[in-house]
């Protein structure tokens, strides 16, 4: 994001939120900047646009930090990941301890977390999830990556929910963080290909088990016609989970989780019609057709 108009689209944004803080107004602006370059087209981004204007600022923080710290881990060469990654925690933990940080991101962060009251075990749970991922061991069991999914993607989500109102309550942060199950697994199937690269393969072990699945063959990336029943099987799970939180799902907050699930669900097509290429490549509905899930939301908070 940049440009006259957009700087004017977030001051509405921090207005509307009640920050008059000056340098508050520059931490969160740095969010939603750090956000839109390395996220813009993708569901965070229209996650942030989907929500309420006065979310939007506390919404780009927790965003922009699981951001970059998903950077530290993921990206950059692979022997500097724990250093970056350490000295980040690191990081996190002093503005926290100090009250706020000459880091924009961090100190809208803590400044987020204060204001609504979020426990910090979030924080913790997922950077744990995320010392496991630079520590890689293959996942025994679905309940093993269930757990994963929890800490990494449950806690961050549902405090999203908790920012912009869409969870009202313990009850729905937990249909949420349940959600963020189907979310993982859809992305460990969307990006098999990158991860196999950074020498992670996210499909429980026991699920290659069953369909007499070759681990080292995954990770060789060589497709064997029990792949495809693998990929299958996985698509299923994810496609049962996403109708049971559908029939869930109640109250007004249903339509940006109904948005999300319809997101999810046109990546799952797409690795289904992707067949052997997962291997190779990160599989990516159009983007005109994942823009189409999101538009009616977006809408529905104009002016904003």
């Amino acid at each position: 994001m940049s440009g006259k108009s957009s700087q004017m689209l977030v001051r509405r944004w921090l207005d509307a939120a009640g920050i008059t803080d000056p340098v508050l107004r520059h931490c969160y602006t740095v969010c939603v900047r750090e956000l839109a370059g390395a996220d813009g087209g993708t569901a965070r981004w229209h996650g942030l646009r989907s929500a309420h204007a006065a979310a939007r600022p506390h919404t780009a923080a927790l965003l922009a930090h699981g951001c970059r710290a998903d950077l530290y881990v993921d990206s950059g060469p692979v022997e500097n990941r724990q250093r970056r990654f350490t000295e980040f925690v690191e990081a996190t933990w002093a503005a926290f301890a100090a009250g706020g940080s000459h880091d924009p991101v961090l100190h809208a962060t803590v400044h987020t977390y204060r204001t609504f009251g979020m426990p910090l075990s979030v924080i913790e749970d997922m950077f744990s999830a995320m010392q496991r991922d630079l520590d890689f061991r293959d996942f025994a069991t679905f309940a093993e990556l269930r757990r994963w999914c929890m800490q990494m993607t449950g806690g961050p989500m549902a405090m999203v929910h908790r920012v912009t109102g869409v969870a009202a309550g313990p009850a729905d942060e937990l249909l949420v963080r349940e959600f963020s199950v189907s979310a993982q697994l859809t992305d460990a199937l969307r990006d098999l290909s990158e991860d196999l690269d950074d020498g992670r393969l996210y499909l429980p072990l026991e699920d290659l088990d069953r369909f007499n699945v070759h681990a080292e063959d995954i990770k060789a990336k060589r497709w064997t016609p029990a792949m495809a029943d693998l990929i299958a099987f996985e698509a299923e799970r994810v496609t049962e989970q996403l109708h049971k939180a559908a029939e869930a799902d109640r109250g007004p907050a249903g339509a940006l989780r109904q948005a999300n699930r319809e997101y999810l669900a046109l990546i799952i097509a797409a690795v289904l019609a992707a067949g052997q290429d997962v291997l190779h490549r990160p599989v990516q509905p159009p983007l005109g057709t994942l823009l189409n899930v999101w538009r009616p939301r977006m809408r529905a908070v104009i002016p904003c």
